[in-house]
């Protein structure tokens, strides 16, 4: 029995449709200001313990303690999440807390974590475990982000973080209200 089977070729193409490379760009004035911030607090560290009042120590541990609620209970849970909602005293709080913490102004720390669930281990994550475990934690903050990152950060809902005057009014003054709660 013959069968008049024919075999398609599927067409060739004659272009190649390759990602660019992209080549991290360092920050470096980011680089000496972390690096600033991590000497000043071994000098801190030391201090605590040669010269500092037991009063000066336990409010250093406190403030260490209590700006990691800015992060974690509030950009994270309250305002990334939306885990709870908040009356504006707290929000208040937390958004002090998150400024002395120091890692970016509420709408962008938000806008990148959603991002960065949204889009997990792609170029378009902005804490890319796949570019190492350093790259991850802190050389994520010392370089420019990944094209990727600015372009499917606009695809992200962050409406609802600009309804709230609280995170208005800290990006709004974001540049005078760190410093002036981070200098002594």
């Amino acid at each position: 029995m013959e069968t008049n089977s024919k075999i398609v070729e599927e067409p060739v193409h004659c272009y190649r449709s390759e990602k660019q490379e992209y080549k991290t760009k360092i920050v470096w004035r980011n680089v000496i200001w972390y690096a600033f911030l991590h000497l000043a607090t071994l000098y801190g560290f030391y201090l605590m313990f040669t010269s500092a009042t037991w009063k000066t120590s336990l409010f250093g541990f406190t403030l260490v303690h209590a700006d990691s609620l800015g992060i974690t209970a509030g950009a994270h849970r309250l305002w990334s999440h939306r885990s709870y909602k908040a009356r504006w005293p707290l929000r208040v709080f937390l958004c002090i807390l998150n400024t002395v913490a120091f890692q970016n102004d509420i709408y962008v720390w938000c806008r990148d974590h959603r991002v960065h669930h949204k889009f997990t281990e792609t170029d378009a994550d902005p804490h890319n475990i796949k570019r190492g475990f350093i790259f991850a934690h802190i050389g994520c903050l010392l370089c420019r982000k990944h094209p990727e990152v600015a372009k499917k950060g606009k695809t992200i809902f962050v409406e609802d973080l600009m309804a709230d005057p609280i995170v208005r009014f800290q990006r709004r003054l974001e540049y005078f209200y760190t410093l002036s709660l981070n200098l002594p």
